[in-house]
């Protein structure tokens, strides 16, 4: 690859052998400072909804959930019925993207969402918001997984960032991963 451009990670392996690995570039690559390392932090956003789907079918394996229940079960007074933990992870909730009503809506851009920001918003501008019916058809939603994160830290007693370290990131030895806290947004990357 070109190292003028790339900024980045590389690592290939074959049967646990590593074939090929290479670092170039830097954590803030407009100020080329902090060269990248193999232990370089990177946020993976979407990537990380593996993660949660695993954490999810972890605490169904562990009978703290099932993935057929609805929503009511962790959020009493939930107002869409039929909404399951299935329908989620499938992204067939009927639930559209909170990053597509929240601004519109009266939400702060200025303001940090937490997830929790997420499901109280949608409970109260429900009404407001076009909501489809579940497993009616597919549509990527980040609400779905916002919502399966509460859910973990409901099943778990744990916070979601806590969990997926406990019971995935330790086990399977990823010492240089971690779900993204808002702690962490004081580290200097």
């Amino acid at each position: 690859f070109d190292d003028e451009r790339f900024n980045g990670s590389i690592l290939v392996a074959k049967n646990g052998e590593i074939i090929y690995e290479k670092y170039n570039g830097y954590l803030d690559p407009l100020k080329k400072r902090d060269s990248l390392t193999p232990s370089s932090p990177f946020h993976l956003a979407s990537v990380s909804k593996t993660f949660t789907a695993m954490a999810i079918l972890k605490l169904q394996e562990e009978g703290k959930l099932r993935i057929d229940d609805t929503l009511t079960a962790y959020f009493p007074g939930f107002p869409l019925k039929g909404v399951t933990i299935k329908a989620l992870l499938n992204h067939r909730s009927g639930i559209p993207n909170y990053v597509h009503y929240m601004e519109n809506l009266g939400w702060d851009r200025k303001r940090p969402i937490s997830n929790q920001d997420v499901l109280d918003f949608l409970v109260a501008n429900h009404k407001k918001i076009q909501i489809g019916r579940p497993d009616k058809r597919f549509a990527y939603s980040n609400t779905n997984y916002a919502l399966l994160a509460l859910i973990i830290e409901k099943a778990s007693g744990q916070s979601y960032s806590a969990y997926l370290q406990q019971s995935i990131f330790e086990p399977f030895n990823m010492k240089d991963t971690y779900a993204y806290t808002t702690a962490d947004s004081a580290r200097s990357l």
